[in-house]
C-alpha cells in the first residue's frame, strides 16, 4: 500500500488509550494499523507527540454574515484549527438571522469555501418560523433556541412557546440546541446593580439557569425531542442533567473551557475580556462541572467563541457585550486539566470528539478508528507555548488566555486528511467540507 500520508513516531490514541505506533492516511481515511511494508507520499515525524481526534466544537459564533468586524468564517476556521479543532458547528446570532431555506443556501454558499475546517449550521428558532423548521432541516445539523434575551426575534420565553418549539424541532429529527436562562429572574437580578464587572454573575444567577434547564428538561421528556443544553456553568444544572439521564431523558450536555479553568473573582478583577453568558460563577461550580465531565454527566466541551471588537469590550460592565474568543486555546487548556491530574485523557478525548460526534450525529469522526475521517490533532507533549497577541488568529485580537503558559503545543492538525496546520502555522488552502448528519429519531 502506498499512503497518502504517514505519521511516524507518535502516541496513537485508539481504543480509549494511547498506542505507540505509526499512523497512516489513504484518499482523506485512516489507516490503522499500518503496514510494515508499506509506503507513503509524505511523512510526518511525529515523535514526542500524542495523535488525538480532532476536536468537534459544536457552539461558535463566527458573525459572517453581517458583522465581520468582529470575525468571519475564514478567521474563524484558522483560529479553529490552530487550536485542533477540526469540525464546528456555527450559530449565527447577530442580523441577518439565519430563519429561512434562502438564507441558510446564501451562507453555505459564501462560507463554505473559507472553511479551514468542516462545518455545519445551525438556524435560528423563534416563533415565527416554525412551520418552516421541516423545510430547513436539509440545510442544517441541528436548531438552536434561546430561553433568555438574544438578537431581535430568537428569545423564546413562554413554557407553552418552548413546548410548541421543541414540539417543531422534533418534526425534524434534529437536536435543539438551548441556551438556558430564565429571562424573567434574570431581569429582576439585574435590577439595581452596581455598573462593575463583579456584578455580572449575580445578573444572571445560577437560579436563573437551574431554573430554566429545569424546565427544559421538562419539555424535552414531553416532547421525546434529543436537546444539547448548550454552556452550562453551574453545579446545579449538573444535578439537574444526571436526574434526567436517569430518567431516560434524550438530552447531552455541554460545558466551556472558561468554567473550567475561572471564577467569579477573575471576571472581578480581569472585566470584559471574561464577560460571558451565561456568566463565570463560583469555584464549587467549576468544581461540579469538572466533576461531571469526568463522569459522563456532562457529555462535551465546546468554546461558545463569540468574540466582540476591542472598542465594544472597552466599555463599562453594563455596555460590555458578553462573548469570549476561546476556540484557539481551549484544547490546551483541557490538557493543562489533564497534566494537573484532574481529567484522565480518556474522559477528555470523549469530551472534545466522540462524545460531540454522538450527541449531534456526525457521520464517522471523533475517533481515530480504521476508516474514520482523517480529523486529527497532533499534541507535541513537551514543548511549551505561551498565548502572545501577534499569534492570536481572531479578529477580536483578545483572549481570556492572554499571556498564558501550557506545557504542551500543537504541532500540527489534519483535516480530511489535509494538513491544515503544521509547526504552529497554517498552511495551505481552505479544506473544509459541510458536515453530514443522521437523523436523531
Amino acid at each position: 500500500m502506498t499512503l497518502d500520508l504517514l505519521l511516524r513516531g507518535g502516541e496513537v490514541f485508539i481504543d480509549g488509550e494511547l498506542r505507540r505506533g505509526d499512523l497512516g492516511i489513504s484518499a482523506g481515511r485512516v489507516v490503522w494499523p499500518v503496514s510494515a511494508d508499506a509506503t507513503a507520499r509524505r511523512t510526518l515525524d511525529v515523535h514526542g507527540c500524542m495523535i488525538l481526534p480532532g476536536m468537534i466544537d459544536t457552539h461558535v459564533h463566527f458573525r459572517e454574515p453581517g458583522r465581520t468586524d468582529k470575525e468571519d468564517f475564514e478567521s474563524g476556521t484558522r483560529a479553529a484549527v490552530l487550536g485542533g479543532v477540526t469540525t464546528v458547528l456555527e450559530i449565527q446570532n447577530n442580523e441577518p438571522l439565519m430563519t429561512d431555506v434562502a438564507s441558510l443556501r446564501a451562507k453555505h454558499a459564501l462560507v463554505g469555501p473559507k472553511s479551514w475546517c468542516h462545518y455545519g449550521l445551525y438556524a435560528n428558532v423563534g416563533l415565527e418560523n416554525l412551520p418552516k423548521l421541516v423545510e430547513l432541516a436539509e440545510e442544517v445539523c441541528a436548531f438552536k433556541v434561546f430561553m433568555t434575551q438574544s438578537v431581535g426575534p430568537l428569545t423564546v420565553t413562554g413554557l407553552g412557546d418552548l413546548w410548541r418549539a421543541m414540539q417543531a424541532v422534533r418534526a425534524t429529527g434534529r437536536v435543539l440546541a438551548v441556551h438556558a436562562e430564565a429571562d424573567s429572574i434574570c431581569k429582576i437580578a439585574r435590577e439595581g446593580l452596581p455598573d462593575t464587572f463583579a456584578s455580572h454573575a449575580r445578573s444572571r444567577p445560577a437560579l436563573a439557569e437551574a431554573a430554566a434547564v429545569a424546565e427544559a428538561l421538562e419539555l424535552a421528556a414531553a416532547t421525546g425531542v434529543p436537546v444539547n443544553l448548550a454552556h452550562l456553568s453551574t453545579a446545579r444544572a449538573v444535578a439537574l442533567v444526571a436526574d434526567a439521564k436517569h430518567r431516560g431523558i434524550a438530552v447531552s450536555a455541554a460545558t466551556c473551557a472558561h468554567y473550567l479553568r475561572f471564577t467569579e473573582d477573575d471576571v472581578a478583577r480581569e472585566g470584559a475580556v471574561l464577560k460571558v453568558n451565561p456568566p463565570i460563577k463560583a469555584a464549587s461550580d467549576r468544581a461540579a462541572l469538572l466533576k461531571g465531565l469526568r463522569e459522563g454527566v456532562i457529555d462535551h466541551v465546546h468554546s461558545d467563541h463569540a468574540p466582540h471588537t476591542p472598542g465594544e469590550k472597552a466599555r463599562p460592565w453594563s455596555g460590555a457585550p458578553s462573548g469570549i474568543a476561546g476556540i484557539q486555546y481551549q484544547l490546551l487548556e483541557l490538557l493543562e486539566i489533564h497534566w494537573r491530574g484532574e481529567l484522565p485523557l480518556a474522559d477528555l478525548v470523549r469530551a472534545v470528539s466522540a462524545a460531540p460526534a454522538r450527541a449531534f450525529g456526525l457521520r464517522d469522526r471523533g475517533t481515530l478508528a480504521a476508516g474514520s475521517v482523517a480529523d486529527l490533532v497532533v499534541i507535541s507533549k513537551n514543548e511549551p507555548s505561551t498565548v502572545r497577541a501577534e499569534d492570536i488568529a481572531s479578529r477580536s485580537g483578545a483572549t481570556p488566555w492572554m499571556g498564558c503558559h501550557f506545557r504542551s503545543s500543537i504541532k500540527a492538525t489534519l483535516v480530511g486528511g489535509v494538513v491544515a496546520v503544521e509547526n504552529g502555522r497554517v498552511i495551505g488552502r481552505p479544506a473544509g467540507s459541510r458536515v453530514s448528519v443522521d437523523r436523531m429519531i
